[in-house]
């Protein structure tokens, strides 16, 4: 219990951080950026997003994860007010991950976004609303994250 407590408040620490969107506040001199972005989608009401990680240096980069979760997405409001999804956040692995990127080489991670206020499955539920969403690298050394994306949920 006191383990799920800890990583809800991690969570809750990291969200309060704020969201973002296309490039990133990189760790100074990161060999990695951070951008997210909006795809088309074709269900009503619906966004999808994706978090993408790229390996800007010439040579290849290894990054370390304290769990499974190598990128997330962390969302505000239009006030700038950290927004927890329906449930609580997002369920990681507690498994120390490692991912080697080459140079030029890019990661993704997709994220379906629905307006709702109870928890479904392997969707993100915000009450609809106008949102930023920020892609945040999880690795141990590079503290990365996007620029904030606006979007709206109806």
């Amino acid at each position: 219990m006191s383990r799920r407590i800890s990583g809800f408040v991690l969570v809750t620490a990291l969200l309060a951080g704020g969201c973002s969107s296309s490039t990133t506040s990189p760790t100074p001199n990161a060999p990695v950026r951070v951008t997210v972005s909006q795809s088309p989608t074709f269900a009503a009401g619906m966004a999808v997003f994706s978090v993408r990680l790229d390996n800007v240096s010439g040579s290849p980069v290894n990054l370390t994860f304290p769990s499974s979760c190598k990128v997330l997405p962390y969302f505000s409001d239009r006030s700038g007010r950290a927004v927890t999804p329906a449930g609580g956040g997002f369920a990681c692995l507690t498994v120390i991950t490692q991912l080697t990127l080459s140079p030029g080489v890019s990661y993704f991670e997709s994220f379906t976004v629905k307006p709702g206020t109870s928890p479904d499955g392997q969707f993100i539920v915000l009450p609809a609303g106008e949102y930023r969403i920020r892609g945040r690298l999880e690795d141990n050394l590079y503290k990365l994250e996007s620029d904030p994306l606006p979007f709206t949920l109806q």
